[in-house]
């Protein structure tokens, strides 16, 4: 069993491990990034087929859930490499982690949870089968050698000519270093061109990446390995359904807060769509902006409530009615709260933090979409409805690239600072900046040293690092200082004249 499993996973998790090395470590946005994930789902169709199935396809040859995961892990890591935006960076590795566990899960465990905290729970358990078989790949790998002890004798041999090769490049390392040495200071040309060359190859830091690269390899070599040798046999309980609380509990303390939630949406028809006369000293925007986060949190913990309510309560038909009446009451509260940040940006413009946000209002209208229905309709596959639609919403914003609308808005408002647009946007907005005119020439002169480093490169690490986004904005920071460096010069050569 150790021996067929190590020759199955051993090469599919060495690869996976050198190709993380490789192309991500201390690299997560550039376009070694769509190339490694990749690389990932090829070794996990490999890793498939290996065991009589397929990545995409269920045991009846029909298109799964899976196929979406891949498509969608593709598209968040070819954004990596098409966005400067930090923000985004975090939301795309974020996202990568949690749909190639989800994807793990249902190819190797063919488990999917319908509710969100059970999917969640199942996943922890994903991400913890690495560290409660850390021995496993070793183990596999000693009972492996030993049941080959009396192997073929080809294979023998094979090991004997690698050995030979390995001590004759430890020969010949030395040697080389010697005769490239003199011959360097005989010939000018040619020591010229060894030095360029090793000029151009940038070695790792020893304070940091001697120590980083190898932990690295051996982590994700265990990690990838575990997953592909231990997941097959891991069945991850289903939660039993626990006893239910007397409904009439329930229905308690939800009339008196469906009872405040009522008066509380009342009051922003009348204030917020009916425009009615706000206290002394109030403007609208100052109303909308006052109380916005406030009531985000309680519409979550609406949501929260309603879910934990239908779960864990009585069926009961009063319950249901006063639940719907909550997510009515929701409703009114996310619009309230879009409303809000709508007045706001109105005056101050538009934010990274209030892009976010106004996307999520739209994540919660789903959600509590879902929560009614679900009041009334039992086995709603919620978690796969939230997943996909979170992840397309998400894809809409992320190649969107938020960062040129958020610039292109605050550069028509007067209220907006320079320093906020100069200082606080990405590399993403810098042709809407340039096509504006009015900030370029501050915008660049805050990336001067940016530059400068940029260029500093050598060719390996452009190849390597390179994001489409970055590379355009410092081309076209680059050109303005040239711009200005050839005025200059001419205005120089006209007063010398």
């Amino acid at each position: 069993m150790e021996q067929f499993r190590y020759k199955r996973c051993f090469n599919k998790a060495l690869i996976w491990a050198l190709s993380a090395v490789i192309l991500i470590y201390r690299n997560r946005d550039s376009i070694t990034y769509p190339i490694f994930m990749a690389i990932t789902l090829g070794i996990l169709a490999w890793d498939c087929r290996s065991m009589g199935k397929s990545l995409i396809r269920d045991f009846e040859g029909k298109i799964n859930i899976n196929l979406f995961y891949c498509i969608a892990l593709m598209l968040l890591a070819i954004d990596k490499c098409l966005t400067a935006s930090v923000d985004l960076q975090f939301g795309n590795g974020l996202g990568i982690l949690l749909l190639f566990v989800c994807l793990l899960l249902k190819v190797y465990c063919a488990q999917e949870a319908k509710e969100v905290t059970d999917q969640l729970l199942k996943m922890v358990m994903v991400l913890l089968v690495p560290l409660q078989n850390l021995e496993k790949p070793f183990r596999d790998r000693i009972v492996a050698r030993k049941e080959n002890m009396e192997g073929p004798a080809e294979l023998s041999e094979g090991k004997k000519k690698i050995r030979s090769v390995l001590l004759g490049l430890l020969i010949a390392v030395p040697l080389l270093a010697v005769i490239l040495a003199l011959l360097s200071s005989a010939d000018l040309i040619f020591g010229n061109m060894i030095e360029d060359i090793f000029d151009s190859i940038e070695l790792p830091e020893l304070s940091y990446d001697y120590v980083g690269v190898p932990l690295k390899l051996v982590l994700a070599y265990i990690a990838f390995y575990c997953w592909t040798a231990c997941l097959p046999a891991e069945v991850f309980p289903e939660k039993k359904e626990g006893k239910r609380f007397d409904a009439v509990v329930s229905i308690t303390f939800n009339s008196l807060i469906a009872f405040v939630y009522l008066i509380f949406s009342g009051i922003q028809f009348v204030y917020l769509v009916g425009k009615m006369e706000l206290p002394g000293g109030y403007t609208y925007a100052e109303y909308a902006h006052e109380g916005f986060y406030q009531l985000l949190a309680v519409t979550i913990l609406n949501l929260v409530l309603v879910s934990f309510c239908k779960k864990h309560f009585a069926d009961n038909k009063v319950l249901k009615v006063i639940l719907t009446v909550i997510t009515l009451c929701t409703y009114v509260m996310i619009a309230s709260s879009a409303l809000r940040m709508f007045l706001y940006v109105g005056v101050y413009g538009l934010s990274h933090l209030r892009v976010y946000v106004l996307w999520l209002l739209v994540v919660l209208v789903v959600w509590t979409t879902l929560l009614t229905v679900s009041i009334y309709k039992d086995g709603i596959p919620f978690f796969r409805i939230i997943t996909v639609f979170v992840t397309i919403w998400y894809l809409v914003l992320a190649f969107s690239f938020p960062d040129k609308w958020i610039v292109a808005y605050d550069l028509q408002l007067e209220k907006v600072p320079d320093h906020f647009i100069i200082y606080e946007t990405y590399l993403d907005a810098a042709p809407v900046i340039m096509e504006d005119g009015t900030l370029w020439d501050k915008y660049c002169s805050y990336h001067r040293n940016d530059l400068e480093i940029y260029k500093e490169n050598n060719i390996l690490q452009h190849i390597r690092e390179f994001n489409f986004s970055e590379d355009s904005a410092y081309d076209l920071i680059d050109k303005n200082h040239t711009r200005h460096e050839y005025e200059d010069e001419r205005e120089y050569e006209n007063r010398m004249w």
